[in-house]
């Protein structure tokens, strides 16, 4: 082992140049949210089986599954990591990835995060570390964190540093859920004009153009860019799913339900934000009337394998409302039994998410389904600030704001429906769906 300099200016500790150069390339391409990161990243081990930043970067790739058996493999990757760094020589760098990834594994997010601030502190070009810290900090519903993580390390990034493109699309994002429209669609457009197939800095102008009400220019913008991501992995459906939103806010059903049936639930979908895409899709149709057929069938299905499942809390509410929606009520109940037993059990980010959150939405979506709005409510409405706590985007979970007011509608609850259109019409002067709420009221 010796050290290398990667393309960032890092100290790597590797076998040889070429193991760093493989893992540069994996990183970007992680990054750029490709097909090949897999393939990459097996080119990187068949040179170097040990080393210690590849190891960090297939743990955390692993860890991004979400799924109970890839979350044993994350930390099996972790153990392994460990044991090179006990045995030999590593940076500084490389043990405090490590350390971010010890807590990661052991299901403390925030405890994550403060390694990776640190680490980003000290060397602001660690591409890996600012996208790990980002992606946490999202999950936990942090945006001005997520913001203040990357602006500490602009000073260090220019237009000549690989990636600055990348860099520069996930600060996009998190101007935008920091409420920084303006800021946010200029460095969106930037970094598409660095990389016009960067999915990630196309979905983050769609973000400002969906919290601004700009249905028509979202639809306009993200047509105009979908030709570039044929070589996007599955996060592509949810830059589909923001096409299908601004479609269903101008009135278009039959254009919802085609982008939805080419290009988000496809023969590729099925991980846990595939199964988010598509339900809060369908559950935002049905509840302005569009007949989504037997399309919650398969949703459904792919939930019921992952009662178990206790990674994030985000996907396990959707997972609810796909089994409610199916009539599936046994399978919610398990499921809501199967979080419960982990908090009971475990003091974990999860944990405290589901306690402060999740339950009472999984109960409030079972009662929706149920045809008791009045039971939904108040499931619903104690947790309603407390739902950022979920993590997920302003625009993703706005729809359990929408299940709150379209529950207190169906409940006769006047005032509070009133007092939530007034809000929401605060935020969003005119916005379709809360006019509907509001002519519905004055009926």
């Amino acid at each position: 082992m010796a050290n290398f300099q990667d393309s960032w200016g890092n100290e790597t500790t590797a076998a040889t140049s070429q193991a760093v150069q493989r893992l540069d390339g994996a990183i970007l391409a992680y990054c750029g949210m490709r097909l090949d990161i897999g393939d990459r990243m097996k080119t990187v081990f068949e040179i170097d089986a040990d080393m210690p930043m590849a190891l960090a970067a297939k743990a955390a790739f692993l860890k991004m599954f979400a799924t109970a058996k890839m979350d044993a493999a994350a930390a099996k990757t972790v153990d392994h990591l460990r044991t090179v760094i006990d045995q030999g020589e590593a940076t500084g760098r490389e043990r405090l990835h490590l350390d971010a990834l010890t807590h990661w594994v052991a299901g403390d997010m925030s405890a994550a995060c403060a390694v990776w601030d640190k680490l980003t502190v000290q060397f602001p070009r660690d591409l890996l570390a600012l996208k790990l810290a980002q992606l946490n900090r999202f999950y936990l519903g942090e945006p001005q964190a997520m913001r203040g993580s990357i602006a500490r390390a602009l000073y260090a990034w220019d237009e000549c540093v690989p990636g600055y493109g990348y860099l520069l699309g996930s600060y996009a994002f998190a101007l935008e859920e920091a409420g920084a429209y303006r800021e946010a669609e200029l460095a969106g457009r930037q970094a598409i004009e660095h990389e016009a197939a960067d999915v990630w800095a196309a979905h983050a102008v769609a973000h400002v153009m969906e919290m601004q009400g700009r249905s028509e220019q979202g639809l306009g913008w993200l047509n105009h860019l979908k030709g570039n991501w044929d070589g996007v992995h599955n996060f592509k459906h949810h830059a589909h799913w923001h096409r299908a939103l601004f479609a269903l806010d101008l009135s278009q059903p039959d254009d919802v339900l085609a982008i939805y049936d080419a290009d988000i639930w496809t023969e590729e979908a099925g991980d846990y934000l595939d199964i988010s895409n598509a339900a809060s899709l369908l559950w935002r149709c049905e509840e302005e009337g569009i007949d989504v057929g037997a399309r919650w069938h398969p949703i459904a299905d792919l939930s019921a394998e992952r009662l178990g499942e206790h990674s994030l809390v985000f996907p396990i509410c959707h997972f609810a409302m796909a089994l409610a929606a199916d009539g599936r009520g046994r399978d919610v109940e398990a499921l809501i039994r199967a979080q419960d037993d982990h908090a009971e059990d475990h003091d974990d980010t999860f944990a405290r998410v589901w306690a402060a959150a999740g339950r009472n939405i999984a109960l409030g979506v079972e009662a929706i389904r149920a045809d008791r709005p009045g039971q939904a409510v108040d499931y619903l409405l104690p947790v309603r600030d407390h739902i950022i706590q979920l993590g997920g985007s302003h625009a993703q979970r706005d729809l359990f704001a929408r299940m709150l007011l379209m529950a207190a509608l169906a409940d006769g609850r006047v005032d509070l429906a009133r007092a939530l259109v007034s809000e929401r019409r605060a935020r969003r002067p005119d916005e379709r769906f809360a006019q509907e709420c509001l002519t519905k009221l004055d009926a």
